[in-house]
């Protein structure tokens, strides 16, 4: 019977006293201390001003990483930002290059064509081959015409 009871007792006492378990923080404590003053735990005392000099640096420690983050993105952009101006450059030069060499061959081109035609229009040498020979032919049969008339 006793145990019964003891057992009850126990059970009525896990369920009627809730357990609590807590963690200790991480944060760490900053206890201040006088002078010739005993340190309560070993470890690294911080006096106010280096306590809140290390709160304060955790809290824009983020901040500094971003405009680094920020700093170096926008460094890595404008040099991209150069090469690229820079080989738009060469190109436009090129292409400007390109474009008068090509207007000025086809300029040549033209008065080369035009020179030609002037040569090959004024010359007429076809005709006057064809000429020669057909005076020549004329006058042959005339000679000969004329010698066989002074034959007889």
């Amino acid at each position: 019977m006793f145990k019964k009871f003891l057992v009850s007792f126990v059970v009525f006492t896990f369920v009627l006293a809730p357990f609590q378990a807590t963690a200790q923080e991480l944060e760490g404590q900053v206890t201040p201390l006088s002078l010739n003053e005993k340190a309560p735990y070993s470890g690294v005392l911080l006096d106010p001003i280096a306590a809140s000099k290390m709160i304060i640096n955790q809290k824009y420690l983020r901040a500094e990483i971003e405009l680094e983050l920020r700093k170096e993105f926008q460094k890595e952009l404008s040099d991209k930002r150069l090469s690229h101006d820079l080989l738009k450059v060469d190109y436009d030069s090129l292409k400007k290059i390109y474009e008068e060499t090509l207007s000025l061959k086809n300029e040549q081109i033209v008065d080369l064509n035009s020179l030609l035609e002037k040569e090959m229009g004024n010359d007429h040498q076809e005709w006057w081959i064809f000429g020669g020979a057909l005076i020549g032919i004329v006058l042959s049969m005339v000679v000969f015409r004329i010698s066989v008339e002074v034959v007889k």
